[in-house]
């Protein structure tokens, strides 16, 4: 490597790190919610305290609440409040972020070992920190940073510890730990495991997969008897939502056009893997292709994380859904910056460069939209305030429902009442029939309710007779892009 690509690599890494930590600074210690998905789990926090189940079996029953996903999250986030004696939003936050630095420092363990250069694995963390999507994420108080964490963890055991039984049953129990904090990652990582050990052991890949699989559905059932059916009802039935193509399309486009060189470049890697695989090349610059951890394990991995990423056409998905595909790419690249430096020719030059100023590109988009995001946050925290006043003197007089201001509602000390996102896909499936919410709208029962927008017709929160109800029997100002409903007199 030339002091040039070295100096690049430094000079980029100080850049992407001071950004990552400004971004997470400022969104942990912001004392409201950040994101719609950190109220429902912080209230599930708020019900471990408190002793009560997740999961109801009963979703018709008030509280209209769903529990989206395993209890690994809030468990260990109550565990964290417990212990630092910290507010509930920023005991979420922090959690993720350590994982979130777990994982970039497991991507960049990969690729240091890959390629046996500390900065190309040092390049392949800092690509994961900065990607805008990572950045942004990494600091809610959401599942998936954690969830990615253990799946990372579970893999590089086996990569290291494979012939190891101890190793086996770490990995196990790392998987298990991811399956459990989010359930879409049950694919890739034990996938890209099992792969990764048949090739050098078959009983002992079976074994593996054997022992995540039975002791896998032994938990689930323990817990799904434990809440009478409330687990598999919440986090399989209440998760059944439409799916949208054009959704995963238009999500897809999205994530190309930040990452596009470094996707193709990833695309590349992977083609000449099978090459260096199956044509066995003279080429010893192509040699690092063909180590068995990149075709049986990584490659795998990164079909997992594709097919996952797939889903996010599904009404209510993000761009979470992205986080497994960007870890494995993030290595690809590491790899790939090795093999355009080692093989001086001029168009490997001219790839140099393009991935360069693809990192540049990336830098400069993490930082407009941690601008856009946190900045404008931070710029309307009057509004915030102001709001939450509002909410903890309503909630002296009864319940407060929202939708996107539930957080307002959490740290009031009040239960969500009501989850209009889970609910109204509920509705729309023909699963929850409104009529109970409705009769307490038109009793008036509720001093305070706040919509964010302009509107109250969203499809995605408020059935059409929730909204007819609310029509008649509520005053509707709007402020501050929000909807503020009191009783009519």
């Amino acid at each position: 490597m030339h002091n040039i690509e070295k100096a690049f690599i430094q000079i980029y890494s100080c850049l992407i790190l001071a950004l990552f930590l400004w971004n997470s600074v400022n969104t942990i210690r912001f004392p409201f919610g950040v994101d719609y998905g950190e109220a429902p789990l912080m209230n599930q926090v708020n019900r471990i305290e408190h002793r009560e189940t997740l999961y109801k079996s009963n979703i018709d029953e008030p509280p209209y609440i769903i529990a989206n996903y395993p209890p690994l999250y809030p468990y260990w986030v109550a565990g964290t409040n417990l212990i630092l004696k910290i507010p509930l939003f920023q005991a979420g936050r922090i959690t993720t972020l350590f994982f979130s630095l777990v994982c970039g420092y497991i991507i960049g363990l990969f690729t240091y070992s890959l390629t046996e250069n500390k900065w190309f694995g040092i390049f392949s963390a800092v690509l994961f920190w900065g990607h805008p999507y990572v950045m942004f994420w990494s600091s809610l108080a959401r599942v998936d940073l954690m969830a990615l964490g253990f799946s990372m963890l579970g893999l590089w055991i086996l990569y290291r510890y494979r012939e190891s039984g101890i190793g086996l049953v770490f990995a196990c129990i790392c998987f298990l730990a991811s399956a459990f904090t989010r359930q879409t990652y049950l694919l890739a990582g034990p996938l890209a495991g099992f792969i990764w050990l048949w090739h050098f052991n078959h009983k002992r890949a079976l074994l593996f997969i054997l022992s995540f699989g039975v002791i896998g559905l032994l938990l689930f059932g323990t817990i799904n008897a434990i809440t009478n059916g409330g687990f598999y009802m919440n986090i399989v039935i209440a998760n059944i939502n439409q799916y949208v193509l054009d959704q995963t399309f238009a999500m897809g486009k999205k994530l190309f056009l930040i990452w596009s060189i470094i996707l193709l470049t990833c695309a590349i890697i992977i083609i000449l893997t099978f090459y260096a695989k199956y044509k066995n090349p003279l080429n010893n610059q192509v040699q690092i292709l063909r180590q068995d951890f990149i075709f049986y394990c990584l490659v795998f991995y990164t079909l997992g994380a594709f097919i996952t990423a797939g889903t996010i056409g599904k009404v209510g998905s993000s761009v979470n859904y992205f986080l497994e595909l960007i870890a494995a790419c993030a290595i690809w690249c590491g790899i790939a910056l090795k093999l355009i430096i080692d093989q001086k020719k001029k168009i490997n030059y001219i790839l140099l460069g393009l991935l360069f100023v693809q990192s540049v590109w990336v830098l400069g988009y993490s930082y407009i939209l941690s601008q856009i995001t946190i900045g404008d946050l931070w710029k309307n925290i009057g509004i915030y305030e102001s709001l939450n006043q509002k909410v903890q003197e309503a909630v002296q007089k009864g319940v407060v429902l929202s939708d996107d201001y539930m957080d307002m509602v959490v740290l009031s000390g009040q239960p969500i009442y009501y989850q209009p996102f889970e609910y109204g896909e509920l509705y729309y499936a023909g699963i929850w029939d409104p009529t109970k919410l409705v009769n307490q709208i038109n009793g008036r029962e509720f001093p305070l309710i706040i919509i964010g927008g302009n509107t109250l017709n969203k499809n995605c929160c408020w059935a059409p007779s929730i909204v007819n109800a609310l029509e008649m029997n509520y005053k509707i100002e709007a402020e501050n892009n929000m909807l503020i409903l009191t009783p009519s007199k």
